[in-house]
Formats: structure tokens, C-alpha cells, sequence
């Protein structure tokens, strides 16, 4: 089993993608120099009399000469008076900048959010940003002594990240000699329980993959209600009013309620109303729009069905099942939810393909299952703050698209499958305070 926990806070864009690399090594460029730190030399990181934490400045001042370039297997380099000697190759023992770029390994356990504690050997100067967050800022002339230098990253275990350093040596002892440890001691008093970065957490490229697409306008609205057309029983209404019942019941293949622009109506307007929708057999469409607060609104369909519901108020209370027996044939459900307090229960269940579009704004609590066999898809999309619990469970592949926008969300997410388990989130947090915690499940 596999749990992440993602802790949302300040205003950012999170994303989650699975990545592929290659470990082995880090790229790397020799430059000549003509001045020292204290002298005017601008790396990559500095510029100014000061450190740049996205390492933007690409025209470094004072850099005389490319010594070479290539790869460098290992951040644990004590020249001390000799050569700077990278991969066998000798580039001189004073006068040199170093820029090294490519990706590191976050070394935690897979999945999970911890902090990596990092100190540095270094003579002379040395820099480390890691995913644009400044990790180290040593940029001096000095001596090389334990530890020059250090600093922390929190990510998630196994996840890969863009890393930068730089380094410069002027003259003297050359060390570029960095260090890491994982045990939540950060203690640099001592040289014990500090570990090497060697070559299985470095990698010159790697491949981001988003998961969980459908799109494409969702495959043209999942072609248009999966091509609508019916010719059994179709029901076309408009009720309007407060505390009533309605009850409807459609046993048999190719049944139509119409609503939500397909292209009739079929809508209830008011409060404190109770609605059950019953459509049993095959290829049954159901379309609905329902305007008011309070209300009941329970739908059920079985084989292969397709559904669109529509919800615009508060304190609504919606569960909506579909449930499929036979081995062929899939299930779709798209709904939207504009309002407060409403609380959605989405099932698709049993065999088939599943497919959910649902998009909610405001506060609600929410709470989808898709389990049985066939892939299951899941695309939420949520405004404002929500409680929302997500499980895909059964054989065939998982997918799930979650994004998360406005203030604090609690979501759960859990995916168990013998086969492809994929998620991506986005989070667009507008609350300076943190915008809620995410906890993603796969067993």
C-alpha cells in the first residue's frame, strides 16, 4: 500500500505527474573566471550583490573561458590541492566555475512527504536549488571545513526534481563535497549519519507524464450522451413548486428522461422536493435540471446507461447510482453542482467501463465509488472548500483527474487495482493560511 499526503499551503499550482528517469549522472560545464565572489564573479544563482532563487541569470559576468563539458556521476568530490578532475578529465586547480544541472531523487519512502537535510564541504563558494527552491547559499571564498555550508527540501519520496548548483573555485583546496541525511537530525556538529549523493539519485533527463486524460471537451461531452438517440419510453417534464414527490419508473431498453440540453427539458423547480428516478435495462439516457434547496433527489440505473444532472442550489441531497450486471457496456455520469451544504453520493458499480465528470462549487461533501471490473475514469473538479472522498476499487485500469481550486479541501483519494493505478492533481490555493490536505491511496 501506498499513501502520499500532500499539505497545501500559500498560493501555489501543484501538480502531481509520474515521472520516468534514467539515474546515473548530472550535466555539467567548466568555466575559466576572472574574479572571485567577494571580486564581482555572477553565477547563474547570483547577480548583484545577491542570490536568485529560480537561478535565472544566464550571462554570468567575469566567466573567461568553457573548459568543457559532460556528466558527473557523484556531488562527493574532495580535490583538496590537486586537479579538478571530473569523469577522468582534468581541468585545472584554480580559476574554475562549475554549473551543474539534471534532476534529483527525493530518497524519503516512496510516496510519502518528508525533509531532506543537506551540508556541504565546500571551497569555495557553492550553491544548491533544488525544484526553484533555494536549498543552499554559499557563495564565498573560504576554506573547505565540515560543514561550510547548509540547508533543507521537503518533497515526496521517489519523486524526481529539477536541481541546479553551482560551484566556483579560486584558489587553494578544492572540495565540492555535498552531503544528505533523512533521519530528521539535522546535526552539524558532527560528520556521523551523513550520506553520499551518489549516482542513483541523479539523472541528466527525465520524462513527465501526465496521467488521467480523457478531454478533448471530455471526447465531445462522451459523444454526446455516448449518440443519445432511443426509441423505447421518453419523458418530458417541467414541475414547479415546493414539497412535492415524484416518482418515476422505467423498466425496459432504450428509455429517455431529457434534460440538460439534449435538447427538451426536463426540470423541477423548488425547495424541499423529493425525486426518484428509476431506469432499468439498457441504453437508458437520463437528463435532468434541478433548481432549488432542500431537495431529495435519488437516481438509479442499471446496464448500460448514461446520465447528466444538473443541480443549482443549497442543502440538496443527491444520490445517484448506476449499477451494471451483464459483461458488456459501460456507465457515464456527468453533474454539476452550483451551491452550499449539498451533499453527492456517486456509485458506479458491477462490471463495465466507468466514466465521471463532476463538477462542484461552493462547500459540499462528496463522496464517489467506482468498483467492479473495467477501467474506471474520474474527472472532479472542485471550487471552494469541500470534503470529498474518492475510491476506485476492482480489476482493470484506474484513472483519476482532481482539480482543486479556492480555499480548504480535504480529499481522499484511494485507487486499488492489479493494473494501471494513475492520478493527477492540481491545486490553484488562493488562501494564504493553506488551502487543505490531500491524502492519495494505492494498495
Amino acid at each position: 500500500m501506498k499513501s502520499i499526503l500532500f499539505k497545501i499551503s500559500s498560493i501555489i499550482l501543484f501538480c502531481l505527474l509520474t515521472t520516468e528517469a534514467i539515474a546515473g549522472s548530472l550535466n555539467y560545464t567548466v568555466y575559466g573566471i576572472q574574479r572571485h565572489a567577494g571580486q564581482g564573479l555572477e553565477s547563474f544563482c547570483f547577480n548583484n550583490g545577491s542570490y536568485l532563487s529560480t537561478c535565472n541569470n544566464t550571462n554570468p559576468a567575469y566567466v573567461s573561458y568553457n573548459y568543457g563539458s559532460g556528466t558527473i556521476d557523484n556531488l562527493n568530490n574532495n580535490w583538496d590541492g590537486g586537479n579538478i578532475t571530473i569523469g577522468g578529465t582534468s581541468y585545472g586547480s584554480s580559476y574554475r566555475y562549475i554549473k551543474i544541472t539534471g534532476y534529483w531523487q527525493h530518497p524519503g519512502t516512496a510516496g510519502q512527504t518528508s525533509t531532506v537535510y543537506f551540508a556541504g564541504r565546500n571551497d569555495d563558494g557553492l550553491i544548491v536549488n533544488i525544484n526553484n527552491t533555494a536549498v543552499i547559499s554559499d557563495w564565498a571564498q573560504q576554506g573547505p571545513t565540515y560543514w561550510n555550508s547548509n540547508g533543507s527540501f521537503t518533497g515526496v519520496g521517489g519523486q524526481w526534481y529539477a536541481i541546479n548548483i553551482d560551484w566556483y573555485e579560486w584558489t587553494g583546496y578544492a572540495n565540492l563535497d555535498l552531503h544528505y541525511r533523512i533521519d530528521g537530525n539535522n546535526a552539524l556538529n558532527t560528520t556521523s549519519g551523513w550520506l553520499d549523493i551518489n549516482s542513483d539519485h541523479l539523472s541528466t533527463t527525465i520524462t513527465l507524464t501526465p496521467q488521467s486524460v480523457i478531454s478533448n471537451s471530455q471526447t465531445t461531452e462522451f459523444n454526446t450522451y455516448r449518440n443519445k438517440s432511443v426509441s423505447g419510453n421518453q419523458i418530458y417534464m417541467t414541475q414547479t413548486g415546493d414539497g412535492n414527490a415524484l416518482n418515476i419508473l422505467q423498466d425496459g431498453d432504450d428509455n429517455l428522461i431529457i434534460g440538460t440540453d439534449l435538447t427538451s427539458n426536463a426540470t423541477i423547480n423548488g425547495d424541499s422536493n423529493t425525486i426518484d428516478l428509476d431506469q432499468i435495462g439498457n441504453d437508458n439516457v437520463l437528463g435532468i435540471d434541478v433548481s432549488g434547496s432542500s431537495n431529495n433527489i435519488s437516481v438509479y440505473q442499471n446496464e448500460d446507461q448514461r446520465a447528466k444532472v444538473n443541480v443549482t442550489g443549497n442543502s440538496n441531497t443527491l444520490d445517484l447510482d448506476q449499477s451494471h450486471l451483464s459483461n458488456s457496456g459501460e456507465h457515464y455520469m456527468s453533474v454539476i453542482v452550483n451551491g452550499n451544504s449539498n451533499t453527492v453520493d456517486v456509485d458506479q458499480t458491477e462490471t463495465g467501463n466507468k466514466k465521471l465528470f463532476l463538477d462542484i462549487d461552493s462547500s459540499n461533501n462528496v463522496t464517489v465509488d467506482q468498483k467492479g471490473t473495467g477501467n474506471h475514469y474520474a474527472e472532479i473538479t472542485l471550487t471552494d472548500s469541500h470534503t470529498v472522498d474518492v475510491t476506485q476499487d476492482g480489476s482493470g485500469d484506474h484513472n483519476a483527474t482532481i482539480n482543486l481550486s479556492g480555499n480548504t479541501t480535504t480529499l481522499n483519494l484511494t485507487q486499488d487495482s492489479s493494473t494501471s493505478q494513475n492520478y493527477y492533481i492540481q491545486q490553484n490555493c488562493v488562501t494564504a493560511g493553506g488551502c487543505g490536505t490531500t491524502t492519495v491511496t494505492q494498495n
